[in-house]
């Protein structure tokens, strides 16, 4: 007998379910603490892994990210270790400096990612989303774990979750983060978080 013969009623039966209505998260106490430990940083160091899925194509590598209060410089490395690019954010603007020494520029980092690598890298709220906070502007907390951690937060179009978290220097930060918009889905794993700053 063939697997969808079994599968079909179960599919149907699902689909007639009543959707269930599940109550406004709230935050439990200990999310003052976490938001304290996390609200000076100011800048940090970190090598990740990270992987892309676009409608057309996908990308995987590794990444080393240095974010100060002057900008950002992420370097974007083949899983072979093979640098292929190196993007610098400042106040100037952005720069994406390809392994072949070509050189591009733009106002932000969206529109260069998207133009040159084929999706869209949102710089404006990453640095604050890897750290396990909404960056700034309206967003929605969607629930929190038992230690008032972020699990799920929505903001500008982005569904950004936390499955693992990780402890430096006392400070809980994320150890694995999965965004998905409309179109595209972005996995950021922290290998080493190498340093935080206030």
């Amino acid at each position: 007998m063939r697997l969808g013969t079994y599968l079909l009623p179960a599919l149907l039966l699902a689909a007639c379910a009543p959707l269930q209505t599940l109550p406004p998260a709230s935050p439990p106490a200990s999310y003052q603490q976490h938001v304290a430990q996390t609200a000076s940083i100011r800048s940090f160091a970190m090598n990740g892994r990270i992987a892309v899925l676009t409608e057309k194509k996908g990308f995987s590598g590794s990444l080393r990210w240095h974010h100060h209060e002057d900008g950002d410089d992420i370097g974007f490395y083949s899983p072979i270790g093979t640098q292929l690019g190196q993007l610098s954010v400042g106040a100037d603007g952005v720069t994406l400096t390809t392994s072949d020494k070509q050189t591009y520029s733009a106002q932000d980092a969206e529109t260069l990612t998207q133009k040159t690598l084929g999706w869209s890298l949102p710089m404006s709220g990453l640095s604050d989303w890897v750290l396990g906070r909404p960056g700034p502007g309206a967003a929605e907390i969607l629930a929190w774990d038992a230690e008032g951690r972020i699990q799920h937060l929505r903001q500008s179009g982005w569904d950004i979750e936390y499955p693992h978290y990780q402890t430096l220097d006392g400070r809980q930060l994320p150890g694995k983060i999965v965004m998905k918009s409309q179109k595209l889905d972005l996995k950021l794993v922290v290998e080493e978080w190498v340093g935080v700053g206030e």
